[in-house]
């Protein structure tokens, strides 16, 4: 009887060894930014760039509001004197009015025309249109927001679906994007995350690891419009709809009773 228990304790005692060494080789895959030899430095550019599709909202300010009136839609028809007259122009202007990027690359503009944004930044498309603008408005001031950038983030995440960046922000990162879907799941391949851009009509793919600090050199360290971010399942999804625990529980069992029963045959011989 004292054999046995001595087999059940070496029994255990092996298994909490196993359980204890697969418990540090699963933490190297789920710690994201894990430490690298080499420090990293990188000149971080996360400026968004205009692209076609993009929706924009454009507020043109300056200091007289009749020289203004040309840039914004504020005219209609008065009925009683059959002429126009400018409707809240204050208020319109605090507002902005929305415009599109075309296929072209450009926004159809009051009195400018077709001016072209697309391949600029938007504080590069911001100084443009004040150049344009600065001959017809004194003192004029351009401010330009993205209005619909949005990413898609779909896999072994907690809440896959389409996500928005807030209105006025531009450094939105992979990880801001992942944390924004409710972070990955335990079942979730933390080293090969794909994002897809779409880049001059081509898609491009990048592959991320999310546990090495090299994540910081990616070109598709920051998010732009329109990125797919796809997270793989890694190999413990193959136990999704089935308790992991009690999976261990039933295998440490099994190890247990078969080495006692071992030692029970052989105490009988």
């Amino acid at each position: 009887m004292i054999q046995i228990f001595s087999s059940l304790r070496a029994a255990l005692f092996l298994v909490g060894i196993s359980a204890l060494l697969f418990s540090c080789k699963t933490r190297e895959k789920l710690v994201y930014l894990q430490h690298d030899d080499a420090p990293v430095l990188v000149q971080a550019d996360y400026q968004v760039v205009l692209r076609t599709d993009d929706q924009l909202n454009i507020m043109v300010g300056g200091s007289d509001m009749e020289s203004l009136a040309p840039f914004q839609f504020f005219y209609s028809s008065n009925t009683q004197g059959g002429g126009s007259m400018i409707q809240n122009s204050q208020m319109m202007t605090n507002v902005g009015l929305s415009y599109v990027i075309d296929i072209n690359g450009n926004i159809n503009f009051p009195v400018l025309g077709f001016v072209h944004l697309a391949g600029l930044t938007r504080l590069q498309a911001v100084e443009h249109l004040q150049k344009l603008l600065q001959v017809y408005v004194q003192d004029v001031v351009v401010n330009i927001q993205i209005m619909n950038f949005k990413y898609t983030v779909l896999g072994q995440v907690k809440a896959p679906g389409v996500h928005s960046v807030p209105i006025g922000t531009e450094r939105m990162t992979i990880l801001d994007a992942i944390a924004k879907a409710g972070d990955l799941q335990i079942t979730a391949l933390r080293k090969n995350i794909l994002l897809v851009r779409e880049e001059h009509g081509k898609r491009t793919e990048y592959r991320l690891d999310l546990t090495s600090k090299k994540l910081y050199e990616s070109p598709a360290y920051y998010i732009r419009q329109n990125d797919v971010i796809y997270v793989e399942p890694n190999f413990t999804a193959n136990f999704q709809g089935t308790n992991v625990q009690t999976f261990t529980s039933l295998g440490t069992t099994a190890i247990s009773i078969f080495l006692s029963l071992y030692t029970i045959i052989s105490l009988t011989k």
